[in-house]
């Protein structure tokens, strides 16, 4: 063959790409379900729609199982001594929070990790506690027994737990900077919107809300189940000899009177039932609380106006939970404050609601300490323009997975064997960069405190981690750990949230 006819000779037709394989379709299926615990309420059942065989177990667009499970009488329903209603219940409460949440989330939600779908794994050792793991696109839940009363505290069989967890996965996906900041507020405010997600999904429950208005009578300020958190797991660890006590038959509680004060100058991380930490957990008590005194005031207001106790609580939690989901579309991007966040919910309900909870909301998070009462008129407000050029300005990768900016930060010599390293801060650009001395000077103290607190490990240059150095030696998730590029000392983020 001449070589010019090799070169002129037309280039092969590439083979057609193959079409994806279709789908199975979806279908209602019925699983065991409790939308609190097995202490509080008994597990009955509830219908997941467009349900399809998964690759790993049962699956919807958005959430599979890991565990292949059989039906009962072409259900997935089981008694309460099957283990596997433990994983029939922690599939259907992930699933059933992620479906309520896109019903009023009003843009599309695309996970923070690398998967289409956020893995529900039910079974994963021995502990009182659940975690969300984005670089694993999981949600994870784990067993232990109550000493007192000899019963297995499964995490994932208990509604208010599943549906925090998948609250971290979801606020992860919108604001993904949120699990890179190092300060303590935006941490709380994390596990805060866990708790707030518990409390929303619990009350759009019949039996929940039947039950609540049996115990208050439609006060909400008396204590009741909603506000009462993973009653059976925090039973579990007030029983257990050694552990940090919360307080009540429960793990938190949103009936609280806590305020607002300076994070960084709390001294102790975990507080106790009635004093502030510093850290996340007890922390988000806080904001938590506050989110709680506005359904409490919404639903007074309806009784006041001769509502039905139980009307009145369905539509105060329909209207707070459309309010959340707008105050999420509009929160800072990058480091914030529970300040900046408060802001952001008065300027979304300008928004989306007319102002029509403007003033309430800043009212409820003055008495909170959270808005100082001189807060500048001009601060509430923000245009759809203004919005949606922040939104424009937001960097996508070529996967369409949202980014943000990062400052890097350069440890002083105050950081003993930590000085030197580089952190890498999220900054928002809807607000501008931070002012050097000021981003030092706090990313600085924010290390500080969480080395102090043995939440940043070290690891030599060569050092390869292991899965289970994620978790130091009380059992609790690094906040951050040491990683070495070209000899140069890092301090990254572990994203982790329990």
């Amino acid at each position: 063959m001449l070589l010019s006819n090799v070169i002129n000779a037309p280039a092969p037709r590439a083979a057609a790409p193959k079409p994806p394989a279709p789908q199975a379709p979806g279908k209602d299926e019925v699983f065991s379900y409790n939308p609190q615990d097995r202490l509080v309420m008994t597990t009955e059942t509830k219908v997941i729609p467009n349900v399809r065989p998964g690759d790993m177990g049962p699956a919807t667009d958005h959430v599979m199982l890991r565990e292949q499970l059989e039906k009962v009488n072409d259900q997935y329903v089981y008694g309460n001594d099957d283990p596997r209603q433990n994983s029939a219940l922690a599939f259907a409460s992930a699933a059933n929070t992620i479906n309520s949440f896109l019903e009023v989330f009003p843009e599309k939600v695309k996970w923070a990790f690398k998967y289409d779908k956020l893995l529900v794994r039910p079974n994963c050792g021995e502990d009182f506690n659940a975690n969300y793991k984005r670089e694993s696109g999981t949600v994870n839940f784990y067993m232990k027994e109550d000493p007192v009363r000899h019963a297995h505290v499964h995490s994932g069989a208990s509604g208010d737990i599943v549906s925090h967890e998948v609250g971290h996965a979801l606020l992860d996906a919108i604001r993904p900077e949120y699990m890179n900041a190092w300060g303590p507020e935006p941490g709380a405010f994390h596990e805060a919107f866990g708790d707030m997600m518990s409390i929303h999904m619990a009350l759009r429950d019949d039996r929940v809300v039947q039950e609540l208005v049996k115990q208050t009578g439609g006060d909400l300020s008396k204590p009741n189940l909603v506000s009462h958190m993973a009653e059976e797991l925090g039973t579990g660890v007030n029983n257990s000899p050694g552990e940090r006590k919360t307080g009540g038959p429960y793990l938190r509680d949103a009936n609280n009177s806590f305020k607002w004060e300076d994070p960084s100058k709390l001294p102790d991380e975990k507080g106790t039932p009635d004093k502030l930490g510093w850290g996340k957990h007890s922390f988000s008590r806080v904001w938590t609380g506050a989110h709680f005194d506005l359904l409490k005031a919404m639903v007074s207001e309806r009784r006041e106006a001769g509502m039905d106790p139980s009307q009145a609580v369905k539509e105060s939690n329909q209207e707070l939970f459309k309010m959340l989901a707008h105050m999420i579309l509009e929160s800072p991007h990058g480091k914030f404050s529970y300040r900046d966040m408060a802001v952001a919910f008065i300027q979304s309900d300008k928004m989306h609601n007319e102002g029509k909870r403007a003033e309430l909301i800043q009212k409820v998070f003055t008495e909170r300490n959270i808005l100082p009462a001189d807060l500048p008129t001009e601060l509430l407000e923000r245009d759809e323009a203004s919005r949606r050029a922040v939104a424009n300005a937001r960097l996508f990768q070529s996967d369409q997975t949202p980014s943000f900016e990062t400052v890097p930060v350069v440890l002083g010599p105050s950081l003993g064997q930590f000085s030197g390293a580089v952190v890498d801060v999220p900054t928002g650009l809807d607000e501008g960069l931070f002012k050097s001395d000021h981003l030092q000077s706090s990313t600085e103290a924010d290390i500080a405190r969480l080395v102090k607190a043995g939440k940043i490990r070290y690891n030599d240059p060569h050092y390869k981690m292991k899965d289970a150095d994620v978790y130091n030696p009380k059992g609790e998730p690094y906040e951050g750990v040491v990683t070495w590029q070209d000899g140069q000392m890092k301090i990254e983020r572990l994203h982790i949230s329990c």
